[in-house]
């Protein structure tokens, strides 16, 4: 219970703390849960940076899951959706 506690206050954290971040990020129904699921553990810039493929994407969120991300099973494929769109091969940064 406790660990539960522990990653719902360090989410809920990192959305605070991390409006400013997210304001970088396109808009889009995904770009909050992005926010709180990816940069809990690293700056919004580490991935935003990245241009990969959606099947690339869909590897890179599962290993992500495997080391602790907490990921909805409703926002699994929406969330791949939003990075292959914004952060694909040949997409440009800041569109």
């Amino acid at each position: 219970m406790r660990a539960v506690r522990a990653i719902c206050f360090a989410v809920a954290g990192t959305a605070i703390a991390g409006t400013a971040q997210a304001q970088g990020l396109p808009p889009g129904k995904m770009r909050d849960t992005v926010q709180a699921a990816c940069s809990n553990c690293h700056p919004v810039t580490r991935f935003t940076a990245l241009r990969k493929t959606h099947t690339e994407w869909t590897q890179t969120m599962n290993s992500m899951i495997d080391k602790g991300a907490v990921i909805g099973d409703n926002e699994f494929a929406p969330l791949v959706d939003y990075l292959a769109e914004h952060f694909g091969p040949g997409k440009n940064l800041g569109k």
